[in-house]
């Protein structure tokens, strides 16, 4: 059985790896990096965890968590009325990126990381499914709805994403870029 303090420092190990993940990518999650992180002695990381793979999926798993939640929290903030094109596809790209240039590009490496590593597998699924499903909620409740299916939005986003990314933009002008190309086609579904 689990004692509270025991629970508490594997939260602080998968926290600790979960910040690294995010900050450095995958190679950046060691068994040193995460105990040095999480502020706890090296064996801490093998005593919690069966091998450093059980410590990343967990970390990756989190990282879905707080993205779900992120977007969970972002749509219900919003009120229901309807609004145009713009300003709808600007509330999307934000609700779609994270606050945070590092945070961002990392969502986007476990995306495509998700494709061969099946360690970001699911977790890619669930944060994919909770993308849709927000975007759904806001398009529903600016009634836009009936134009331009989530999954559509999603694949304009990420592409205007990953190109502004590819192109040297900072978080505004991606954010700017996403709006844009999903303003272009919520105005002409």
């Amino acid at each position: 059985m689990a004692t509270a303090k025991g629970e508490q420092r594997r939260a602080a190990l998968v926290r600790a790896a979960a910040d690294l993940l995010q900050s450095g990518g995958l190679e950046a999650v060691s068994h040193r990096g995460v105990a040095g992180r999480a502020g706890v002695p090296l064996g801490a990381t093998t005593y919690y965890f069966a091998d450093l793979t059980e410590l990343r999926r967990a970390a990756v798993e989190t990282l879905a968590d707080d993205d779900a939640a992120r977007m969970s929290a972002a749509v219900d903030a919003l009120s229901a009325r309807r609004r145009g094109a713009a300003a709808v596809a600007r509330m999307i790209a934000t609700l779609l990126t994270p606050d945070e240039y590092g945070a961002l590009v990392a969502w986007y490496e476990r995306y495509v990381l998700a494709a061969r590593e099946p360690l970001f597998a699911a977790a890619a699924r669930r944060s994919n499914a909770a993308a849709r499903e927000s975007v759904a909620a806001v398009l529903e409740r600016s009634g836009l709805a009936a134009g331009v299916p989530p999954h559509v939005v999603l694949a304009v986003v990420d592409g205007a994403v990953l190109g502004a990314l590819a192109d040297g933009a900072g978080l505004t002008d991606v954010r700017a870029a996403a709006a844009d190309a999903l303003t272009a086609v919520l105005d002409h579904p």
